[in-house]
């Protein structure tokens, strides 16, 4: 059996297998919001794909969810190819890069905590670009790791250099925040391999090109979020975090993973125990001497602090959006936790083995809480449309959505059953208006509003005033979990014979 474990295939293939096995419960869960929005867009005609100026995102993923939609609409299906796939890539060459940068316990290390992490198992189930963006980014630094640590400059070589200029520019019609990595790439390779600076520059002129035709519509999609933000008042404290919280955040949730994190003696606690660690070994590393230890803190850090500089003008951090960050840092503490162990002293090895059993730990137990607490899960949508669907006959009962339009998920799993009704506006100021709008509700005996988003598009209560004027009275609430409240209205004919 030792011998198997020596072999070179064995242990990568058996991680590749665990990072499965832990990404398949809840793969075939209920989409949610921007998860249907992305499968109605993708299930248009081909010729449509490139129009999607609402959905701030590059097209890759909307050609792929197309391609993949051809054969399957299961939730499972189109999470797979669009997500999971590229995470399991995303693991495997976290092990190639570890084992290229460091050695193979490096590498084998790295891609274990990025495994059990439950912050990249979530977003190995979401059908949304950032899993495969990760991909990209760590394919990327791959490939770039290779050209600068290969001597001769034969034909081979060159090909990489144009495979490197393919990748950055799939990196880039995958996520808007990959100029970053970008950006950081060029800097390091400036600092630490400055002779292959000229190469990388030519790659970089045919990824540019290869973008351009798309740069008009990044531009109106930009725009097109601008007005969104000035539209609804407090939209921006939802797509985007405050200065001051945004870099510890993604910090955090790299660490900590999809549980939420409060400020309590608890956390305080563990993440200074963290950091004090970290800084003791990679003091000790330095002392020792580590260039490509540096290199990947530098890879990881230098792309998120050009995010957050950014972000001062236009909010882009997200701890999602920066997935692609995550596989560097545990590369990071992989190099510094191996090469202590590797030194044999006592003090350094209890210290590394503390690290590594801590990440672990935190991994195992939020990766534990995302499969049993729904809190931490996906919006149910699914269960919540059963539920309606159950419980309202569909001639008789109308649904409220204060939004321009019905939401996607209702629209995915809905399939025009039910008549959907929409205020048509991102924010509501015009009673009057509202009512001639929602006028049609007299034909239904049953008034379904949904309070999902509706304190940010009708904070001040419209919908409800206008349902009630109408004669219908709020007989109960149905309760789903991350989607909130559906309100339940009965048109007031002794309350429908006491709800029938």
């Amino acid at each position: 059996m030792k011998q198997i474990f020596k072999q070179a295939w064995f242990v990568p293939i058996l991680i590749i297998l665990l990072a499965l096995a832990l990404r398949l419960p809840l793969l075939n869960g209920s989409f949610w919001l921007d998860e249907a929005a992305q499968a109605l867009e993708s299930s248009r005609s081909l010729a449509e794909q490139l129009n999607i100026i609402p959905d701030f995102q590059p097209p890759l993923l909307h050609l792929i969810t197309h391609a993949a939609i051809q054969l399957s609409r299961a939730e499972w299906w189109l999470r797979l190819i669009g997500a999971l796939i590229p995470g399991l890539i995303t693991v495997f060459t976290t092990y190639k890069l570890g084992k290229k940068l460091f050695n193979r316990s490096v590498g084998i290390l790295a891609s274990i905590l990025l495994t059990t992490s439950s912050f990249h198992i979530f977003y190995s189930q979401e059908l949304r670009p950032y899993s495969l963006a990760a991909m990209w980014a760590l394919l990327s630094w791959w490939l770039l790791t290779i050209l600068v640590t290969t001597k001769d400059n034969s034909r081979p070589k060159n090909i990489l250099w144009l495979v490197y200029a393919l990748v950055s520019l799939l990196g880039l019609c995958s996520t808007y925040l990959y100029p970053f990595l970008i950006l950081g790439q060029l800097i390091i390779i400036a600092i630490f391999y400055r002779s292959q600076l000229k190469h990388q520059c030519l790659s970089l002129c045919l990824t540019t090109l290869g973008f351009l035709p798309w740069l008009p519509t990044f531009l109106k999609q930009l725009q097109a979020g601008q007005t969104l933000r000035t539209t609804i008042p407090s939209w921006e404290a939802v797509v985007s975090l405050t200065q001051l919280k945004s870099l510890p955040l993604t910090l955090g949730k790299f660490v900590f993973g999809v549980i939420n994190l409060e400020i309590n003696l608890v956390f305080i606690t563990i993440s200074g125990l963290l950091l004090a660690l970290t800084a003791i070994l990679f003091f000790k590393s330095i002392k020792t001497g580590s260039k490509n230890t540096l290199l990947i803190l530098t890879a990881t850090l230098l792309p998120l602090l050009l995010a957050w500089l950014v972000s001062f003008w236009i909010p882009v951090v997200r701890p999602k959006r920066l997935l692609f960050l995550q596989p560097l840092l545990y590369l990071f503490w992989a190099s510094l936790i191996q090469k202590q162990l590797a030194l044999k002293q006592k003090f350094a090895n209890n210290i590394a083995a503390i690290l590594g059993a801590s990440l672990l730990i935190i991994n195992l137990w939020g990766t534990f809480q995302y499969y049993v607490q729904p809190k931490y899960q996906r919006e149910n949508w699914r269960e919540i449309y059963d539920q309606i669907q159950t419980r309202f006959p569909r001639n008789d009962t109308v649904v409220i959505f204060a939004f321009p339009s019905a939401f996607a998920p209702w629209h995915w799993y809905d399939q025009d059953h039910y008549h959907a009704l929409a205020t048509g506006k991102y924010y509501l100021t015009d009673k009057a208006e509202l009512q001639l709008r929602l006028k049609p509700i007299f034909e239904y005996q049953y008034v379904l509003v949904f309070d999902y988003l509706r304190d940010l598009t009708d904070p001040d209560d419209l919908v409800i005033g206008v349902v009630e004027d109408y004669g219908y009275t709020l007989h109960e609430y149905l309760d789903q979990p991350n989607i909130g409240f559906v309100r339940v209205y009965l048109k007031d004919k002794n309350l429908l014979q006491a709800y029938n």
